[in-house]
This record gives structure tokens, C-alpha cells and sequence, in this order.
């Protein structure tokens, strides 16, 4: 059930939603208790309650004191008035799995600042929906791709009340909340080549998303500032299907023995790449110096942690649900300043 990267927790709670859509769990039937839910998923208790946590944020699911957890009756209703709102829902609208891996700081930063305002919070997956919501008034739009700015232009037009969250356009019409990856990058890119790296591999690439094409557009700037010649095939997407990718990069790696550093654009890139260096008997940073987007669990370096960009998911996700309660609706994008912080995974040369 755990397939890709997609949190233990997220799948035990589309699972259990699949079972309420699917007529298994009944209407105001009882769970059953977290032990034996334990054992049926083989997860941890904490784990399980997150995704039991969740459901009753979003109404699918309700607690009664010392007898359990329900299915309940019906969906909270959803509240037309701005001044009384008391659901935000949040479009997950990115297709592909492998992102869910980056948004659960997002969702935990979403589902506490809804609690401490006293607001529910429905997370609707574009898996589950099948279509683009009907309307977007009170909505929480999560990674939108570029071919979703024409429904966003719309929405906002027909004066739909929403906030776009970790993707962002220039001149955006609509309300976003975003990290400044552009900056972040450069920043990183430029510490790289202050390092003596001049062939330098940006792996991971997704096409059709803007914080790709920034992260594209920041990595070129950077060459260009330090007057370092570019490759083209330097640049180098990633495929949804993880075996795919894992066979594109051994192959490009290969291909291109002259790169001295890679940069992982994403964190399932990240997670592909060490497994397969891991694989070729290619050790970091001896022969090859490392920098990511994102923070991995786990790592494959000798000197220490992985030198990283980190951004501010769980505050970006905070900050959207504080703006869209508090009608602070105007257009353009609120950048959050991203971390590096600097590992044992890059060495000069």
C-alpha cells in the first residue's frame, strides 16, 4: 500500500476513506480499535493516529469519549458566509504521488493553524475527485501546474475567495504563498562553484510546474554570474516512475564522467540518486559532491549530514490558512526565505 513515497500515514487514511466510499465502513458504524488497526496496517500507534487524526479534522470520521471512533453520519457542512467560515478545504491537486512526500510539513502547518482558529479542514485529493472542483470559494489550492492557471484566472475573476500554495507565477492575478526557491538555489549553486565545481549536474527536473522552471532559471543565472559555461545536457528531468528515473540517471551519469557535483532538484530525486550511487560504488563527496532540495531521513555520507536547501513548508502552510481566514486576498506572491545549511556532502576540488 506504501507505494513511491507517499507517507505511511497519508496511505492508511486514503485507505480508510476508500473503505468509507466503498460502503465497508458504514455510516455511523464504530472503527475498529486503534490496537487492531495497528496490527492491520502494520504501523505505529502514532502513525495511525495521524491519519485517524486527520479524518475527524476533515468530518469523515468522529470521537466519542471512551467508546471510540465513528464513521460519521454526513460531511460538516461547509459555511457560504466569509465572516463565519468553518471549513477551509484543501485541493491536493498535483496528479502525481511522488510529491506527497514533500507535504505533510504542509498539511501539519495547514491542520494547526485551522485547529488553533477553531476552523475544520478537509484535505480533497485529485485522485478522489477525479475533475477540478466545481468552485473554488474558500479553497486552499496545494503545487498547481501551469496547466491550471487558466481555471485559477477564472476562479478569481467569478471573485472566488482562495490561495494558491507552493507554486507561484509572476504577476499572479491570485494570492500565493510560496518559498524563495530561486534565491535559495542560486545561493546554493554559487557555493558550488565557489568550490572549484564547474560541471555541475541539476537533476530532477519536472516539466510544467513553476518552481521547476525556477529552479531551471535560478541554476543558469548562476553559471552566468560566475562566467562558467553551461552544458546543456547538464539539465536533466525525472520521470514519475522511480525505475525509469533510477535507469536515466545511471545512464546520464555514465554519460557524463566530467561532472564533479550533482543537485537534486527534489527529494525524491534525492532519495533515487543515493540509492543508486549507493548502488555504483560512487562515494560522496570523494568523487562526487552533493546538494539537495529537501531533507532526507536518512544518509549516505561519510563526513556528515547532506548539504541542503530546506524549506519552510510547515510556516508556508501556517501562513496560507491565516491569510485566506483573514481575507488578506490580494494579488501576488509572499515568499518565505528557504535554509541551507552546509554538510560534508560538498568538498572543494
Amino acid at each position: 500500500m506504501n507505494k513511491d513515497f507517499t507517507p505511511t500515514y497519508y496511505s492508511i487514511k486514503q485507505d480508510i476513506r476508500d473503505k468509507i466510499a466503498g460502503g465497508i465502513y458504514s455510516p455511523g458504524e464504530l472503527l475498529p480499535s486503534r490496537n487492531v488497526m495497528c496490527e492491520l496496517y502494520d504501523c505505529s500507534w502514532g502513525t495511525l493516529n495521524r491519519a485517524i487524526t486527520e479524518l475527524i479534522l476533515e468530518g469523515l470520521l468522529t470521537a466519542r469519549k471512551g467508546k471510540g471512533t465513528y464513521v460519521s453520519n454526513q460531511e460538516p457542512p461547509r459555511e457560504s458566509n466569509p465572516q463565519e467560515v468553518d471549513t477551509l478545504n484543501v485541493w491536493l491537486c498535483n496528479k502525481h504521488r511522488s510529491v506527497y512526500a514533500t507535504l505533510s510539513e504542509m498539511m501539519d502547518g495547514m491542520r494547526d493553524e485551522a485547529h488553533r482558529r477553531g476552523v475544520s479542514i478537509r484535505f480533497l485529493d485529485l485522485a478522489d475527485l477525479q475533475s477540478i472542483p466545481p468552485g473554488l470559494d474558500e479553497y486552499i489550492i496545494v503545487t498547481p501546474s501551469n496547466e491550471q492557471w487558466n481555471v485559477l484566472v477564472d476562479a478569481r475573476n467569478k471573485g472566488e475567495r482562495f490561495i494558491v500554495l507552493n507554486s507561484s507565477w509572476e504577476q499572479a492575478p491570485f494570492p500565493c504563498v510560496d518559498s524563495d526557491i530561486y534565491g535559495a538555489v542560486f545561493e546554493a549553486v554559487g557555493y558550488l562553484l565557489k568550490q572549484g565545481h564547474r560541471r555541475i549536474g541539476l537533476l530532477g527536473i519536472r516539466d510544467g510546474f513553476t518552481n521547476y522552471e525556477r529552479r531551471v532559471d535560478s541554476f543558469r543565472d548562476a553559471f552566468k554570474q560566475y562566467g562558467v559555461p553551461l552544458e546543456k545536457q547538464w539539465i536533466v528531468g525525472r520521470p514519475e516512475d522511480r525505475t525509469e528515473a533510477k535507469v536515466l540517471y545511471s545512464d546520464w551519469l555514465d554519460r557524463n564522467p566530467e561532472v564533479t557535483a550533482l543537485f537534486a532538484a527534489d527529494y525524491t530525486t534525492t532519495l533515487i540518486l543515493l540509492e543508486l550511487l549507493q548502488e555504483k560504488g560512487i562515494t560522496i563527496p570523494e568523487e562526487l559532491s552533493l546538494f539537495i532540495v529537501g531533507t532526507p531521513q536518512h544518509t549516505f555520507v561519510q563526513n556528515g549530514s547532506i548539504s541542503a536547501i530546506v524549506q519552510p513548508f510547515h510556516e508556508m502552510g501556517r501562513l496560507a490558512v491565516s491569510r485566506l481566514l483573514e481575507r488578506q486576498l490580494d494579488s501576488g506572491t509572499e515568499l518565505l526565505p528557504c535554509e541551507l545549511k552546509i554538510g560534508g556532502s560538498v568538498v572543494a576540488i
